[in-house]
């Protein structure tokens, strides 16, 4: 499948580790490509949160923090970026795990 067919296209985040049925519309994921390659962006409660860099094997490249004080975020927004992670195939325990790992260069 190409990336191609994917870009800017918005899906609604739904819950395969979380124990909810659904996010209720609350949590989003677009897919963006340009030159560089593929991106997936998740968006909480109407704001973009973080975007993760996608390789041209599926993995994932690298992230972004778009929201620049992710420790600042609600409990439930955590749950949407944890369920993010785990689906892109990265550790998501915990917000303080999450937080150890992947927003040590947020600042």
């Amino acid at each position: 499948m190409s990336f191609s067919l994917l870009g800017g296209k918005r899906f609604e985040l739904c819950p395969e580790y979380d124990s909810a049925k659904s996010f209720y519309g609350k949590a989003y994921v677009t897919f963006m490509v340009d030159d560089s390659g593929a991106s997936m962006i998740l968006t909480s409660y109407e704001t973009p949160i973080v975007s993760l860099y996608i390789t041209s094997k599926g993995k994932v490249g690298g992230f972004f923090w778009i929201y620049r004080h992710p420790a600042d975020l609600s409990n439930t927004t955590w749950r949407h970026i944890r369920e993010f992670f785990k689906q892109a195939g990265l550790k998501a325990d915990s917000k303080a795990q999450c937080l150890r790992d992947y927003a040590r260069e947020v600042g």
